[in-house]
């Protein structure tokens, strides 16, 4: 650029910071070579993509060329006249400015967001064309190139604003749009456009989670999950994985880091010049103006820089999130059941909710360890270039000391974390187990000894806390120890070293300039240790959290059989182990196999077995079922059914022969069945479409059509964890039906019809079996107890001891030495087809049956709002809490510490500005600032010390206790209602935010604060006119956080609220993963996660962004202080003490940092008063109802006789409801046994919830009595310990075999092993390598039979006079039930014993029976007086089970007489061969 007069008129001043024109204009050359090539390497790739624009012309992109042609017509004009400058360089920047306006023009056509680097060199562009123009007042006369660098300048000026416009609404269509923020430019990013109208709305309303959707489309689930697995494929090593995959938003936080950096230390020499120009009277006084320039330029770059670089590092922590929480899910649906069962539902709530987040707070620890080394690599060069080497090396050398001391002790903090991570899972595994079994526990009146449990786990981990923040506080003090130690070196060495070279000397003084700058330097040396101290043991621990992910992922993942998709991971693929086999004629075909669960390592053909195999669960099987027909197992309790099942699935190991299973898609249906979270119709259709005709026929065909009816929104009603507000019937009638919607090749039927009542049961087997069932013609294969059905298979396997003992039909069997009972034509008649498949009544579904669920589904939203409402009123209530948990005169010594700690560093400081002062003996002086340091350290070390102890000896174990204490004595209603995720959620995340987040953020408020407090005595005493405005600022920064609060406290509950649905769902998965494998709906689950992902990344990026908010806020607060200093300095220059505005300036230059400690720890002190907020809402539950003001004292041998009375008892579930159970009126005499029997939702469990006061009592009209005493009027822990219950579906915790038999821990093991013998679970017990030791782990630990048998030992354990068995021997086969009501004659004699069964042989010799229906008492007496009136409702149960009196067989009936001699049945249970 030709500008003679510019530079002969350029005069600059003495100590000028800027240069003249034509130096600007050669040393910015290079640019324009770095700019073309950018700008034509940019124009290149944008020709290889597709347009974002529909390729016309619009207004911006007319604008942006009419303006790039003035630029560059202004570029050519200066060419031309060109006259000092070489024509090479004027021709470089008209190729740039070509280059610029067809890239412009490019990248509008080709780039969402408005382009970066087009908008950034305008900017650039613009300030070097408008520079010249500074001086031109002084230039006579205006040359003519004036006018084209003029018009460059304006054209460019303009063109920013162009450049930056956002193209949103000129995009081409897209799914899924992109959201708002990738469209805008990244000028407009830092005013938080995006975030500013939800803060707004935030300080007003009650935010909803859908209003926080739009996260960026990079950082989704899908796209961030995919490349992830995509580098795992390739690199099982997660880290290398990870950065493959991601190097690019990996890296990009480095540059702004280091203009970060580049500014900091800018901030050194602002600090010596104005204390240089304090100091000197005789400086330039038109310095000041450009110090105040230099000032704002470098604290307006901090600004932006920083709020850059935590842009990029939040990005990345939302974008590795998805990553690792998608592939943690997508490996679950790999994983083999024994892994799977291994894991864990509280294991993988602690993946998710604790590693996952160590591990993304990892990288940002990562990018502030590299750039704080930096930082001290760069201050310890400052340092020589001030004050000589040996003042630079005695630093460095300490702080090098300081860093191995610190990574020494960050070592064993990696190993304390690992330790502490470890039982937390032990904590959560037993608490999961128990928690999604609360109800029986309660009815039990087990809660006492497992809560003791748990609380002993939870001191275990408070322990393991106590030595991991021993170790951290450690480390933390090593790094404080940083600042004041190495200036104190510092300063010593300086003393010393210029005393050596008579500058000073021992008695001599420094100056002020000399010595803050000194100061500054050290000061900003502390930040980089204190996160070397404080980062790099989260660091060491985020690798161990890391290092757990990587073992999760490396977990054995369920073999891909040939023929089978790689990403369907779906068992019921084609999946061949005999390639010869090609008979077409053979849905699934056995040779000569066996099967084991658990192998040490897989056995694959060809490849030798391990030297120690486990004993194989089934052995020798083979056989082969032919397409289209109904094939039933039957067999005794853990004879192998289930276990043949999930072999044709590929769930277990085949150890040898061959299989081979042609059907292209299976339906499964297990004992368990599997719901997630989601409606009725979801759980239905899983991922198939919805056929609304066929649909309906599967829901009347599942006798589903009344209790769909009953939902508050039909189909449509959401369920909740594992459908627990629905009935055991309900829940397998909802599995049958998807197995039957699923249209499948083959079905597999696991025990479904155990839960349904007879007449349901008849309904649906019918439905499904009859002449036009809906399976029928379908391969399938039933494994049941009820053998009234065998004679509609078309094959029966008889399965015993692991093994098919016969196959064949019904007839071959029987003839095979089976001994079946016959079902003659007419029997099969009655039983199938009467009165025809169709009209077969469809049971009705009382209203009770959905009673106690409705609480469940009640309007979310008006309940969010309450929540809202009482979260804004109770913060000061969490605080409350919390301080209450620690104890008031603990909380008191711990602000006591936190004050004298800070209070001392603060007098520290102070000294320094006497120490400026000092005019002899400087020595001296430096030792008394010794003894300062020395005391802030030691104070220091006790403080933490002090606050480890006291937040793990006493804090947390209580506040856990507290909530815990308070769920466990929660009313039975709150239990339906609450998903089992939600209440996990308050004791893994809320509990970790109480241990960690929310003390830390305490302790960093209140020193930080304590600090600012004389930071801002240290500017008054310098710059006294500026207290005048501290007040205002303080005030406008007290409402900005108050306004900010409002809704990032809204961030926090909403991110906490939108991770409850992931854990749900992945423990759900992790428990019915073989169902989901089954369907091949892994790809439907995925897309479940990923949506349930996104939700929660929007909260959490909404969040951080709001973080980022407050940060860039203070920056720019940091700056109008600092200029605000410096301009009254340079104005009152003579007035103020260079001593002092050397504290300040010091101080100042981390004040920005300190303000954002302050603020973003406040921050997270209001967050974690959601978290504190929610964990005390536990705690301050509603206890049941216990009147304790009316109980009587009872004998504590009372129940002497059990006797048990209703006496005109009613109940309903709430008040607005129906009631479930109508005048109820009965007596028993102690020691009667009595069946209660009825259809599904007749109020049958009902009357077992009165019995245990499970529903509160204000909703309860009559009396229940027990030895005439009123059971309202016994404390409710006296009244369930005095009963016994068996529920239908068995309930076992996470511990050992003996911890769950014997609970209260009263009894000797021969007791435990002498009723083990009485249930036949002896053998099974004492095979097990740990025999009474063995730990019981979720579901899949036993079969449920077996399960239910040692629930049965748990209670003749307990020895109770009144037990209650509800549908005990469901899922047990009738050899085995036949034994238990043997078990229940004879060990149970002089017992009141209350079965409600289903299964009508198993009451039939009782004492009493009672029908139920509709929630009254329809027939009440003994069982052969209502067997003989065949119209009786008994009878009519009891015949559709083959159950009829002597006097009512119909005539052609095969008959057995049962063990009284009286009752005739027409089919008899299986007996051994």
């Amino acid at each position: 650029m030709h500008l003679p007069a510019f530079t002969a008129a350029w005069k600059p001043a003495d100590n000028a910071l800027f240069s003249s024109p034509a130096t600007v204009s050669i040393s910015v050359q290079p640019a324009f070579y770095i700019a073309f090539g950018l700008l034509a390497s940019r124009f290149y790739a944008n020709q290889r993509i597709p347009p974002c624009l529909p390729r016309r012309l619009d207004l911006l992109v007319i604008m942006k060329a009419f303006f790039g042609l003035i630029y560059a017509a202004s570029a050519i004009g200066l060419f031309v006249l060109g006259e000092s400058e070489a024509r090479w360089v004027l021709g470089t920047r008209v190729v740039t400015a070509t280059a610029f306006l067809f890239t412009s023009i490019s990248e509008h056509y080709h780039s969402l967001a408005p382009s970066t680097l087009t908008t950034l060199y305008s900017i650039l562009a613009t300030a070097f064309y408008a520079y010249p123009l500074l001086d031109l007042g002084n230039v006579h006369p205006v040359p003519l190139s004036f006018h084209f660098t003029a018009a460059a300048a304006a054209s460019l000026l303009i063109l920013v604003i162009f450049e930056s416009t956002s193209k949103r609404d000129l995009l081409l269509p897209t799914y899924p749009p992109p959201s708002h923020e990738e469209t805008l430019s990244f000028l407009s990013l830092p005013f938080f456009p995006t975030l500013l109208p939800i803060l707004l709305a935030g300080a007003r309303r009650r935010l909803l989670l859908s209003e926080l959707h739009e996260i960026p489309r990079p950082l989704r689930a899908d796209p961030a999950t995919d490349l992830l697995e995509e580098a795992l494929r390739e690199n099982l090593n997660l880290v290398r994985a990870s950065f493959r995959a991601f190097t690019a938003p990996f890296l990009a936080p480095i540059l702004p880091r280091l203009v970060v950096l580049a500014m900091t230390f800018a901030q050194v020499t602002l600090v010596e010049q104005t204390i240089l120009y304090v100091s000197a009277p005789s400086s330039d006084p038109d310095f000041s103006f450009w110090l105040v320039g230099a000032f704002f330029v470098v604290y307006t770059s901090l600004a932006i820089s920083n709020y850059l670089y935590a842009e990029k590092i939040n990005a990345f922590l939302v974008l590795y999130r998805s990553a690792l929480t998608g592939s943690l899910y997508a490996k679950t649906l790999r994983l083999t059941s024994g892994a799977a069962r291994g894991v864990g539902q509280g294991a993988s709530t602690t993946y998710m909710s604790v590693d996952v987040g160590k591990v993304t707070a990892g990288y940002q620890t990562l990018h502030e360890l590299w750039s704080a080394v930096l930082t001290i690599l760069i201050a310890c060069a400052m340092l020589w270039v001030k004050a000589g080497v040996w003042v630079m090396l005695a630093p460095l050398v300490f702080v090098g000391g300081l860093i191995w001391a610190t990574s020494f002790v960050s070592r064993y903090v990696g190993a304390a974390q690992r330790t502490w991570l470890a039982a937390i899972d032990t904590r959560i595994k037993l608490l999961t187990s128990t928690l999604n079994q609360l109800l029986p526990i309660k009815l039990g009146a087990y809660t006492r000894p497992l809560s003791a449990r748990v609380n002993a786990l939870r001191m275990s981990e408070a322990g393991a806390l106590r030595r991991f923040l021993y170790l951290v506080g450690g480390a933390g003090t090593l790094s404080n120890i940083g600042p004041g130690a190495a200036f104190l070196v510092v300063l010593a060495v300086d003393v010393f070293v210029r005393g050596r070279e008579g500058d000073g000397g021992g008695g001599g003084r420094i100056d002020a300039s000399r010595l803050f700058t000194l100061f500054t330097i050290v000061n900003i040396l502390g930040g980089p240790l204190n996160i070397i101290g404080q980062q790099l043991p989260s660091l060491f621990a985020s690798f161990a959290s890391l290092e757990r992910i990587q073992g999760f992922l490396r977990l054995p993942e369920k073999e891909v059989e040939a023929g089978e998709s790689p990403n369907s991971n779906g068992a019921a693929a084609d999946h061949t182990h005999d390639n010869n086999n090609n008979n077409t004629k053979v849905e699934v075909s056995m040779k000569g196999c066996s099967f084991a669960w658990d192998l040490d390592a897989e056995v694959k053909p060809g490849v030798p077995a391990p030297a120690t195999i486990p004993i194989p669960v089934l052995k020798d099987i083979t056989m082969e079922l032919v397409p289209g027909e109904l094939h039933m197992v039957v067999g005794s309790v853990a004879s192998g059914k289930s276990s043949l099942l999930m072999s044709i699935l590929g769930e277990t190991t085949r150890v040898e022969g061959s299989v081979r299973v042609r059907a292209r898609k299976i339906a499964l249906a297990t004992q368990t069945p599997f719901i997630f979270p989601g409606t009725v119709r979801a759980n239905i259709l899983l991922d198939g479409p919805y056929d609304e005709t066929f649909y309906d026929k599967v829901i009347h065909a599942c006798g589903l059509t009344q209790d769909v009816e009953a939902l508050p929104r039909k189909d449509m009603t959401k369920l909740g964890d594992k459908g627990r507000t629905l009935s055991g019937g309900q829940r397998q009638r909802l599995a049958i039906a998807r197995a039957v919607y699923a249209r499948a090749d083959l079905v597999l039927l696991d025990d479904v019809f155990s839960a349904l009542d007879g007449e349901t049961e008849a309904h649906v087997f019918a439905s499904l079996f009859g002449l036009e069932g809906l399976l029928k013609g379908k391969t399938t294969i039933l494994v049941t107890h009820g053998i009234h059905h065998l004679s509609s298979a078309d094959k029966v396997l008889v399965m015993a001891g692991g093994t098919i003992t016969h196959f064949g039909t019904f007839e071959e069997v029987r003839e095979a030495g089976a001994t079946l009972a016959l079902i003659n034509t007419a029997a099969e008649a009655e039983l199938t087809t009467a009165p025809g498949n169709d009209q077969l009544a469809v049971p009705k579904e009382a209203t009770t049956a959905s009673s106690a669920a409705q609480d469940e589904f009640i309007d979310e939203d008006e309940e969010a709002e309450m929540e809202w409402v009482n979260e804004r009123e109770s913060r000061m209530g969490a605080y409350a809490f919390y301080v209450r948990c620690t104890g008031v005169w603990r909380a008191g010594s711990v602000v006591a510490f936190i004050t004298m700690w800070s209070m001392t560093g603060i007098a520290t400081t102070a000294f320094m500005g006497l120490l400026a002062n000092a005019s002899s003996h400087l020595g001296l002086w430096v030792l008394a600032y010794g003894g300062f340091v020395g005391l802030n350290l030691v104070l220091m070390g006790l403080n933490l010390t002090y606050f480890g102890y006291t937040l793990s000896t006493f804090t947390a174990p209580r506040i856990h206790e507290a909530a815990l204490a308070g769920v466990m004595s929660s009313p039975i209603s709150w239990i339906i209602k609450t998903p089992v995720g939600k209440i996990l959620n308050r004791f893994s995340q809320d509990i970790q935010v109480s241990d960690m987040e929310f003390p830390f953020a305490f302790l960093n408020f209140a020193a930080n604060v304590l600090n600012i407090c004389g930071t801002f005595v240290f500017i008054a005493i310098a710059t006294p006119l500026l207290v005048i405005a501290l007040p205002f600022l303080m005030v406008f920064g007290g409402y900005f956080l108050r306004f900010y609060l409002a809704t990032s406290k809204q961030f926090r509950r909403l991110e906490t609220e939108s991770r409850s649905p992931l854990y749900t769902l992945f423990g759900t998965t992790v428990s019915g993963l073989i169902s989901v494998r089954a369907f091949r709906a892994e790809g439907f689950f995925r897309a479940q996660n990923a949506a349930l992902i996104n939700a929660s990344q929007g909260a959490l990026h909404y969040r951080l962004l709001g973080q980022l908010f407050l940060r860039v806020f203070l920056l720019w607060f940091q700056t109008i202080l600092a200029c605000g200093v410096v301009i009254l300095t340079v104005s009152l220059r003579n007035t103020t003490s260079a001593a002092f505005l050397g504290v300040a300036l010091s101080r100042l230059v981390s004040l920005g940092l300190t303000l954002s400690h302050v603020l973003s720890s406040y921050a997270s002190m209001e967050n974690g008063t959601v978290s504190i907020d929610r964990i005390e809402e536990f705690a301050k539950l509603p206890a049941e109802e216990t009147n304790d003001e009316f109980v009587v004292s009872a004998d504590p041998s009372w129940p002497a006789m059990g006797s048990l009375a209703f006496q005109d008892f009613s109940v309903r579930y709430r008040g607005d409801l129906p009631l479930a159970l109508k005048n109820l009126s009965f007596e028993l005499p102690g020691g009667t046994k009595i069946g209660i029997c009825g259809r599904t939702g007749s109020g049958k469990s009902s009357t077992v919830l009165s019995l245990f006061r499970g529903i509160d009592q204000h909703l309860v009209t009559g009396k229940i009595v027990v030895d005439d005493v009123d059971i309202s009027t016994i404390s409710l822990q006296h009244l369930r310990e005095s009963m016994s219950i068996v529920m239908q579906d068995p309930f076992l915790w996470h511990g050992s075999i003996r911890e769950n038999l014997d609970v209260t821990n009263e009894h000797p093991d021969s007791e435990i092993w002498d009723v083990l013998k009485l249930v036949e679970m002896y053998d099974t017990v004492s095979a097990l390598d740990d025999k009474l030791d063995h730990l019981v782990v979720d579901e899949e630990s036993f079969s449920k039979g077996q399960r239910q048998l040692l629930c049965l030992a748990r209670a003749l354990l307990r020895n109770k006079k009144i037990i209650v068995l509800d549908e005990s021997t469901s899922s047990m086969d009738h050899i085995t039930d036949e034994k238990i009501r043997l078990v229940v004659d004879t060990q149970m004699q002089g017992l009141t014993v209350l079965a409600i069964a289903h299964r009508i042989s198993s009451i039939v010799n009782y004492d009493k029976i009672l029908v139920l229906d509709d929630g009254s008492i329809t027939e009440f007496g003994e069982p052969m007086e209502l067997l003989k009136n065949p119209d009786s409702q008994f009878a009519r149960l009891a015949a559709t089970q083959g159950i009829y009196h002597p006097n009512t067989v119909p005539p052609t009936a095969a008959v057995k007489e049962l063990t009284d001699g009286t009752v005739l049945v027409v089919a008899e249970d299986l007996v051994d061969v």
